[in-house]
């Protein structure tokens, strides 16, 4: 079976081309000609009450003075429980200029809880480090881009261990936005 995915804008300029074709043809017929632009009117009320589908995803933005980094964790969607410790993915690095924001995770929002990480490239100020939004929960990272199925023993794959911050969407949230911001504008 082939899956069709149309976005609604697609499936709604679809309608009205077929529509208008069988409109225009049908018309050409004395008979059913009122009929037909009866029907289609009807047909095209109802495409343009196609809602448009809501885009699932977590999203990071920049709201910093300077370019960012950023990765991020989750647990994923695996139905088979034998490998329910390894489960875990980080994904990374997503460089995030200044106003910018990154789709970092495109799926249904099927957990309640995500990590992230993330490290300024610059300093904010000559006499302070770059900032870092880092956590407790311990994910593998690379130094290069990454997607790391597993959380333990990092080491031994030649990754680092690096501290995620725990972020809680809440229950039944189809779609978040995570702001990074200047450690004087948190």
């Amino acid at each position: 079976m082939v899956k069709l995915a149309l976005s609604s804008r697609r499936l709604k300029l679809l309608v009205f081309i077929l529509f208008r074709t069988v409109f225009v043809r049908l018309s050409r017929f004395p008979a059913c000609g009122a009929t037909a632009r009866r029907l289609v009117a009807v047909i095209l009320a109802l495409a343009v009450c196609i809602p448009e589908r809501a885009e699932a995803a977590l999203s990071f933005c920049n709201r910093t003075a300077g370019p960012i980094e950023a990765a991020v964790g989750y647990r994923a969607d695996d139905t088979d429980q034998s490998t329910a410790t390894d489960n875990w993915v980080s994904e990374g690095w997503w460089r995030i200029e200044p106003g910018q924001c990154a789709r970092v995770y495109g799926d249904a929002l099927t957990q309640r809880f995500y990590f992230y990480y993330a490290h300024a490239l610059t300093q904010t100020s000559k006499n302070t480090p770059p900032t870092v939004w880092s956590g407790k929960y311990m994910f593998c990272t690379d130094d290069k881009a990454f997607r790391i199925n597993g959380d333990s023993d990092c080491p031994s794959h030649n990754y680092q261990s690096t501290g995620f911050h725990e972020l809680d969407i809440g229950a039944n949230t189809r779609d978040y936005t995570l702001d990074f911001k200047d450690t004087a504008n948190r």
